[in-house]
């Protein structure tokens, strides 16, 4: 029997999510929650589930055994708790909260109801992402000694306006696009970062959050990287990068297009071969369900980007490095 599942929010990564549950031959999308009606009643219709304006409803409903958590920052911890005490499992888009006592009030509420956890950092499950971890792992650059990820996304009012307002989003550009960068750092090289120092730019003045950032890291094994954030209103030139540096090669990813492998044996580029990132992400959360184990994200990959991020803004305010514990 397929496993009966609900998106709540109704933006363009609550349609990714929609999409791929509806692709997903182990799944039956049954709602869409988003208090928007218009635009709930489109997404619900366009994949023949029901529309419900708010959460609480769709709880009451009855109707889902899982849902994907697509809403503001700040909305996180209410509508996760809200959805482990109907013992749901919980697929949380990143962050997973704008603090710290909200991610450990959500993890500790999913172990206390023995429910399914898993962060949305959807670029593990990008084809050239999954192809240089297998690179990496297999000890094809050595040891690391240097990376480097670039996030340039487009700004203004291209992402959703709550995005710009701190007490909504917890942040600018590094809490919106740059965690996906802090999460693909430590889980490519398979190491905690364990200091960093910043520094916040507010170029275009969006709101009361950054728009441009930049961060020096140390990792727990040695390496050293490089945050390089920024969402200008005129485009996102270098789109989304990461490089890294070892002892015997290096490795660099051009996020949704390829990676590329250089050692002494020379160069070899692997093209991204689809965009299904997405539904190998609703794949990997499905399965946790049904085999009953923890996903390969789960909390504490959240809890981590978060506590870094949050390093990071302290850095930018004070003009020290943070270490992290």
């Amino acid at each position: 029997m397929a496993l009966r599942a609900a998106v709540i929010g109704g933006g363009r990564v609550a349609e990714r999510h929609a999409a791929a549950y509806a692709r997903n031959p182990l799944t039956q999308l049954v709602a869409i929650v988003e208090p928007l009606r218009d635009r709930g009643e489109a997404l619900a219709a366009a994949h023949g589930a029901r529309w419900f304006a708010s959460a609480e409803q769709l709880y009451e409903a009855g109707e889902a055994e899982a849902v994907s958590v697509c809403v503001p920052h700040d909305l996180h911890r209410e509508v996760a708790l809200g959805a482990f005490e109907r013992s749901l499992h919980v697929l949380l888009e990143k962050p997973i909260a704008n603090t710290l006592e909200d991610a450990d009030a959500i993890a500790t509420a999913a172990d206390r109801e023995g429910v399914v956890l898993m962060l949305g950092f959807v670029h593990r499950f990008r084809s050239e992402s999954l192809e240089a971890k297998r690179m990496v792992d297999a000890g094809a650059i050595g040891r690391p000694a240097t990376a480097l990820d670039r996030f340039c996304s487009l700004g203004g009012e291209h992402p959703p306006s709550w995005v710009w307002e701190r007490e909504r989003a917890g942040g600018g550009v590094l809490m919106y696009g740059g965690v996906h960068a802090i999460d693909r750092l430590r889980w490519l090289l398979d190491q905690e970062i364990v200091s960093v120092v910043a520094r916040a730019h507010h170029t275009h003045g969006y709101g009361d959050v950054e728009d441009g950032l930049v961060a020096l890291l140390d990792f727990s094994g040695g390496a050293s990287g490089a945050l390089f954030e920024n969402s200008p209103p005129y485009g996102r030139p270098g789109g989304w990068a990461t490089e890294f540096f070892g002892s015997d090669g290096a490795i660099r990813i051009q996020t949704g297009e390829w990676v590329e492998l250089t050692t002494s044996a020379g160069v070899t580029r692997v093209e991204s071969s689809d965009d299904a990132h997405f539904e190998r992400e609703i794949a990997e959360f499905v399965s946790a369900i049904v085999e009953g184990r923890s996903p390969s994200v789960p909390a504490e990959a959240g809890r981590a980007s978060l506590a870094v991020a949050l390093g990071a803004y302290r850095s930018a305010s004070t003009g020290e490095a943070v270490r992290l514990g």
